[in-house]
C-alpha cells in the first residue's frame, strides 16, 4: 500500500513540477472533452426539435363528410396546411368508418375527431371556446402540442386546454354544470386550437346531450357519430416507387387518398390531405444527425496526434527521473504506468473542467433565447438524464484519448536505459 502511495505522490509531484505545461495540456482535454459534449448536446437537442416538430405536423389525410369541402373554402381539397385539427361543422360520419379505414394498405395511423359546440364561458375566457373529442389513445395530432407529456391518459373529468384558455395544469373549470380538472395545457399554434378544450369522447357525448352546449338549431349529437378520421401513412413502398410513367405519377399521400375516396365512393365520405407525406420527410431529417456525428468522430480521431505529441513531450523532459526510478529497481511495467497514469489523469481533470463548462454555458445561454436563432432552428433543451449521458461519454472519450495516445511515449519510456536516461537529461 505504501509503495502505491508513492507512486501517487510521484504523478501528483510530477503535475505540480511543471504547472505552465500541465495547465496547457489540461487546456487541450478540456477543449476537446467540450467540442465533444456540445456537438452532441446540440445534435440532441436540435433531433428533439426535428422530432417534435414532425410529429406537430398532423395528420397526412383526413376523411371527412363531402360537405366539410364547403368549409375549406380556397384551400381544396388538397393543401399544404397542417391537419390538427378539422375545422368546426355540423357534419358528421360514423365512427364505424374506421373499420374501413383500417383494412387501406400504408395507413399506419387513424384517430377520431368530434366538434361538438362553441360556446361563451365568460368564467373560462373572454372569447368563444370550441369543445373537441378525441380519443387519446390513437391522438397523435393534438397530444404531441402539450407543453408537457400527460402523466397518464386523459381520463373521465379531465381536458386539455389550448394555450389561449386561461387556467393552471390541475385547475378545475364548471362547464355546463359538470367540473373538469385541466391536466394538460398546449404550446400556442397561433389558429383556433389555442381557444380548444380537449376532451375524451365520452365526456365529448355527454356534454353534447346535456341542455345549452349544443345549439337548439344544430343537428343532434349521437354516439357513434364523428366529424373526421385523422391518418398517418407509412413511407413509401418499393412497389409504388417503380410504379407509373414519367408522364404522369400521383404522390404516394395522393395515391393513398384516391384508394379511400374509392372506398367511399358511392356514400357521403371523401378525403382530403396534403401534397406530401409526414414520414418520408421525417426520415430524412432525422438521417442528419448521423451524419454529425461522423463529424465529431473525425475530430475525436484527428485529437490523437496532438495528445500523442504532448504526452512525448512530457516523457523527454522527465528523462533524467524516468531514468533514477529505472536505477532504484523500478520495473518497466511501472514506468509505462506512470506515464499513462499521468496522461490519463490530466485528461480526467480537463474532461471534467472541459464539460463543466460546456453545461455551464448552455445554462446561460437557453433562457435568453440564444441557441435558437444562433442556429437557425428551434432547440430543445436535452433532459438531465440526456445530458448526463452525454456528459460521461465526452469525458470517457476523453479519458480514452489520453490513455491511448500516451502509449507509445510509455512504451518508449519503459525501454529506457537508466544510464543513457539519465546522461541525456543531464546533457
Amino acid at each position: 500500500m505504501k509503495q502505491k502511495m508513492n507512486y501517487l505522490t510521484y504523478i501528483i509531484a510530477g503535475i505540480r513540477k511543471k504547472p505552465g505545461r500541465n495547465l496547457a495540456t489540461i487546456f487541450c482535454f478540456a477543449f476537446i472533452a467540450a467540442s465533444i459534449f456540445s456537438g452532441q448536446f446540440l445534435m440532441a437537442g436540435a433531433a428533439r426539435s426535428v422530432d417534435q416538430g414532425l410529429s406537430r405536423t398532423g395528420a397526412d389525410i383526413a376523411v371527412v363528410p363531402t360537405r366539410y369541402l364547403i368549409h375549406l373554402g380556397a384551400a381544396g381539397p388538397d393543401n399544404t396546411m397542417a391537419i390538427v385539427r378539422v375545422e368546426p361543422t355540423p357534419y358528421r360520419i360514423p365512427l364505424t368508418t374506421m373499420d374501413t379505414i383500417r383494412t387501406v394498405a400504408g395507413v399506419t395511423a387513424a384517430s377520431p375527431q368530434l366538434y361538438v359546440s362553441t360556446i361563451d364561458l365568460p368564467e373560462i375566457a373572454p372569447t368563444p371556446v370550441d369543445i373537441y373529442g378525441i380519443d387519446p389513445e390513437t391522438d397523435f395530432a393534438i397530444q404531441p402540442w402539450l407543453q408537457a407529456p400527460l402523466k397518464a391518459p386523459l381520463g373521465p373529468g379531465e381536458v386539455i386546454a389550448g394555450n389561449g384558455i386561461p387556467g393552471k395544469v390541475a385547475s378545475t373549470i364548471p362547464i355546463a354544470g359538470y367540473e373538469y380538472t385541466i391536466v394538460g395545457k398546449l404550446d400556442p399554434t397561433q389558429s383556433g386550437i389555442d381557444h380548444t378544450l380537449f376532451f375524451r369522447m365520452e365526456d365529448a357525448y355527454t356534454l353534447a346531450s346535456t341542455d345549452g352546449v349544443v345549439p337548439p338549431g344544430s343537428p343532434r349529437i349521437n354516439p357513434g357519430e364523428i366529424n373526421a378520421v385523422l391518418l398517418r401513412i407509412g413511407p413509401e413502398p418499393d412497389w409504388f416507387r417503380t410504379s407509373g410513367t414519367l408522364d404522369f405519377k400521383p404522390s404516394y399521400p395522393g395515391f393513398i387518398k384516391d384508394v379511400i375516396r374509392k372506398q367511399f365512393e358511392p356514400t357521403y365520405v371523401t378525403a382530403i390531405g396534403h401534397h406530401y407525406a409526414i414520414t418520408p420527410m421525417s426520415e430524412e431529417i432525422t438521417g442528419i444527425p448521423d451524419f454529425l456525428s461522423i463529424i465529431s468522430g473525425i475530430v475525436v480521431v484527428a485529437a490523437f496526434p496532438l495528445i500523442a505529441l504532448i504526452a512525448a513531450m512530457v516523457a523527454h523532459e522527465r528523462q533524467h527521473e524516468i531514468g533514477l526510478l529505472r536505477a532504484l529497481g523500478a520495473k518497466r511495467r511501472i514506468i509505462a504506468l506512470l506515464v499513462i497514469s499521468e496522461a490519463s489523469f490530466l485528461a480526467l481533470i480537463g474532461g471534467i473542467l472541459g464539460v463543466t463548462a460546456s453545461v455551464l454555458a448552455f445554462a446561460l445561454m437557453n433562457p435568453s433565447g440564444v441557441l435558437a436563432p444562433a442556429l437557425q432552428v428551434s432547440f430543445r433543451m436535452p433532459g438531465w438524464t440526456e445530458a448526463g449521458v452525454i456528459a460521461v461519454l465526452a469525458v470517457l472519450i476523453v479519458l480514452a484519448i489520453g490513455s491511448i495516445a500516451s502509449l507509445y511515449p510509455a512504451y518508449q519510456s519503459s525501454r529506457m536505459n537508466p544510464y543513457e536516461a539519465i546522461q541525456r537529461a543531464g546533457n
